[in-house]
This record gives structure tokens, sequence and C-alpha cells, in this order.
């Protein structure tokens, strides 16, 4: 991840040398303070995150909104800002929740099953971004194949992923390794690989509350395709917001094509950059706007990396006086 990272922050240097560090430069110069209202869209792209994930629990055993909230914020910070190719930041979210008393099994599946919604919102957005690139470009433009052949592959392999969560994959795997060992340990592992299977499962039994949830995560994908729009307008290159939702859908859906790239480093920007010139918009300002979107990143993500880390601080420093006073 950290050589993906390299390339990334590598390839959007390049891009920045490339048209001009000046010309950028005066572009974003252009919105002035102007260019913070991104933040704006921060707290309703959380509440539909929070909301679509809340859903993705038993009824009867959903966590307090308050933790949900704090385990998204948490976790998605670490997917923006650090290496871990977008899926080491649920594995932080689980972990959050159960610091928070929620049973590590239903965290696990929830986790799980969030990253099938998200991946289904991506979909139908990139669909959508496909429809409105079709309306545009000319009939032979090679980019309307291209997006459609992406979007049946990203079919394809949500599809799989799904057949594979569902078929109890994880208890599969762990009972070759229980017959190999019959300690505990194993015997433990095998226990608790079946219930968590049974538990993703018993989310997918639930096909009205998985839509309500991917509709829930489609509507934040919507609130970013205005933030585009937003932002193209603060730095003086209008755009309607049709061409704002078929750049946002279309650059959303290379970058998450391109996961082992942190944050899309390059990959938005490149994406930006090509979709842009079918608009007849220059690359200089297709990165200014995708740069600018990184902002609300920043924004959430850098206080989201600090409370992560005051947080397992906590965490380590009770362990600790834990085992500096053992019971008697």
């Amino acid at each position: 991840m950290r050589i993906g990272l390299i390339i990334g922050l590598g390839a959007v240097i390049a891009l920045v040398v490339w048209q001009g560090v000046a010309a950028i430069f005066d572009i974003l110069a252009g919105a002035g303070w102007g260019i913070l209202l991104v933040a704006l869209f921060i707290p309703p792209d959380m509440l539909l995150r929070v909301a679509s994930f809340q859903l993705l629990f038993p009824p009867d055993r959903r966590p307090r909104l308050a933790d949900n909230f704090f385990a998204m914020w948490i976790g998605t910070s670490v997917n923006f800002l650090l290496p871990v190719a977008t899926v080491g930041g649920e594995f932080v979210k689980a972990r959050i929740l159960t610091l928070r008393s929620v049973r590590g099994v239903d965290a696990v599946a929830s986790v799980v099953v969030d990253k099938t919604v998200q991946a289904l919102s991506i979909l139908l957005w990139a669909v959508i971004g496909t429809a409105v690139l079709a309306t545009v470009a000319p009939p032979d433009e090679p980019m309307v194949a291209a997006a459609i052949i992406g979007a049946s592959l990203l079919a394809c392999g949500i599809a799989g992923f799904v057949a594979v969560q569902y078929a109890g994959a994880l208890g599969k795997l762990a009972k070759p390794a229980g017959r190999v060992s019959s300690t505990g340990k194993w015997q433990s592992l095998i226990e608790g690989a079946a219930d968590l299977d049974a538990a993703i499962r018993a989310l997918y039994n639930r096909p009205g509350t998985i839509v309500l949830s991917t509709l829930l995560r489609l509507g934040k994908r919507a609130l970013m395709g205005g933030e585009v729009w937003l932002v193209a307008w603060l730095l003086g290159y209008p755009i309607s917001l049709g061409e704002a939702v078929m750049l946002n859908s279309l650059a959303v859906a290379l970058r998450s094509a391109a996961f082992v790239v942190p944050g899309g480093y390059g990959v938005q920007e490149g994406g930006y950059i090509v979709v842009g010139a079918l608009i007849g918009l220059p690359a200089d300002v297709m990165l200014a706007i995708s740069l600018a979107t990184r902002l609300g990143e920043l924004i959430e993500g850098v206080p989201g990396l600090a409370a992560w880390q005051i947080t397992e601080g906590g965490v380590y420093r009770k362990r600790k006086r834990i085992e500096g006073h053992p019971s008697s």
C-alpha cells in the first residue's frame, strides 16, 4: 500500500507540474475563502453514511447512533488519508464499535455487508454517470463503451462477493484449520467464523433493508455531485448539475477500481481531466476542481485520525493499569 501511495502522490505532483503550479494555484485562489464552503457537505454526507450503516444491524441490537457516528467518522478518516486500500478503515470501524460494547460478530458482519452496499451504490452511481456521458459525448466516443464494460465488470464482482459471503466462506476456510489442530483456540475460531457467516446471511435475508441502505448511500453519492457543482462554480467555471454528476460518478468509479492506490491519488485527478475534456474544460481547471474536492476529506479526516489516536491511547493506558494492578 505504501508503494501505491507513493505512486499516487507522485502522479498528482506530476500532473500539477505538467499544468503549472502557478496556474493551478491561481485557479484555486480565485475561490478565496469561499472554497471552505465544501465543509457544508460533510454533515449531511456523514448523516447519510451513518443512517445507511445503522440499518445493517439486527433491529434489536443496533448500536447507539452516537457510537455508530463515531465509528463511521474514524473508519472513513482512515480510508481517506492512510494507505489501507479503503479496507483498513472498515476494520477500524468494527473495532471502535466493539470498544463501544457492540458484539464483535454484529460489528464485523455489518461492516462486511456495508462494503457490499458501498459497492452497489458506486455501481448505480456509475450507471447514472454513464447515462449522462452518453448524452453529451459523440456517438462513437470510446469512453462510453469503456464505462459500460467497467460497470458490467463491477456488477459481476459484486455478485461474486455476495455469493462468497452467503455461501459461508469464513466457516469453510476455518474448518480445514480445525482439522489440523484440535486445540480450543482453533475450535473457537471455527465457531466464531460460523457465527459470523450466520450473521452475514441473516442481513442478506432482509433484502428490503439492503435496498434502503443502498439508496441512502446513493443519496450520499448524489450529494457529492452537488459538491463538484459548487466547487466548479466557486472557481469560476460553472457547469450543469448533470455534468457535475457525470464527473463525480465516473471519477468515483475509477477511484474505487484503483483501490490499491490510497485515496485514489492521481487516479481521480486523471479521471477528472479525461472526462472534463468532453465538456470543454481544460486540464488545469479539472485538476483544480479535483484538488478542491479533496479539501473536505482533509477537514473531516485529520480530526478523525486524531480522535482515533486518542481513543486507542486511552485503551492502551487502561490495559496497562489493569496489568499493573492484577486482581488478587
